[in-house]
């Protein structure tokens, strides 16, 4: 007969056995166990002991009303000179540009000008003040700007001498004449010139053709009359000067009025 302490010590194991939670308290691996930790899935961390779900899940957060942007206001636009001077000091574009000393006599405004295209212009920009967007500034318009096709002839206003043809900065493809007593003439933004330096040429003798070279958008001819006075040169108003254009008068568009109107600005795109 088996001692009665060995049977008692088989029915507790037995207990323990079929109790999960009294084998766990006693340090045994209950039945199906491999007492190894899981393996989390590599994809969701699904089986791994850190849940990444939050227990308790944040609540909603409403959605904010959209932005409207707040745009800086416009500075202020500066009022337009009330006057508009007839001469304007400019830079001596000549090869050869007179020194200092005594200067030829300046005689009195030049007579019988041609008109320096070969056709009316469709649209013309005049003489006078510009506002200058990049500058923030009014500023002088010293000639006058006569919107044609390209390539349409371009004519000497008046007989003299070609002091100099040259692409120059802002002006592009430049013809200037001489036509003495302290006169020239100034003719820019050529497509091409049928002159060169030295040359002689006739009042409305063709010398080039209209372009939109230099600081032009559109084809134009830039047309400036410059008068060496003892203090300087300076550019003069050529419109009182031009007779009446071939054909009758210039055409002026709506968009042209409202460029050149007292409460506008002249764009930048023609010189």
């Amino acid at each position: 007969m088996a001692p009665a302490r060995p049977r008692r010590a088989s029915v507790l194991l037995l207990v323990l056995l079929l109790l999960p939670g009294a084998a766990a308290a006693a340090g045994i691996d209950p039945p199906g166990d491999s007492g190894e930790p899981p393996i989390p899935d590599s994809a969701t961390g699904a089986g791994s002991e850190a849940s990444p779900w939050p227990e308790v899940l944040p609540a909603a957060v409403p959605p904010t009303a959209p932005v409207t942007p707040t745009h800086a206001p416009a500075a202020t636009r500066p009022e337009r000179p009330a006057l508009v001077p007839r001469e304007v000091p400019v830079g001596d574009l000549a090869l050869h540009p007179q020194g200092p000393g005594p200067v030829e006599p300046a005689a009195g405004p030049p007579t019988a000008l041609h008109y320096p295209l070969a056709m009316a212009a469709m649209e013309q920009d005049p003489w006078g003040w510009r506002f200058s967007e990049a500058r923030g500034a009014w500023r002088m318009h010293t000639g006058l700007d006569l919107i044609v096709p390209g390539g349409t002839a371009v004519l000497a206003v008046r007989a003299g001498r070609v002091m100099r043809v040259d692409a120059i900065s802002g002006y592009g493809l430049t013809v200037l004449i001489d036509h003495g007593g302290g006169w020239s003439s100034l003719y820019a933004h050529l497509q091409n010139a049928s002159v060169v330096e030295g040359d002689t040429v006739g009042s409305a003798q063709p010398i080039g053709e209209v372009g939109q070279s230099g600081n032009a958008s559109t084809p134009h001819l830039h047309l400036e009359l410059r008068q060496r006075q003892p203090r300087g040169l300076v550019a003069v108003d050529p419109t009182p000067l031009l007779p009446a254009p071939p054909g009758g008068r210039h055409h002026r568009s709506g968009l042209t009025a409202l460029r050149c109107s007292p409460s506008a600005s002249c764009p930048a795109a023609f010189r």
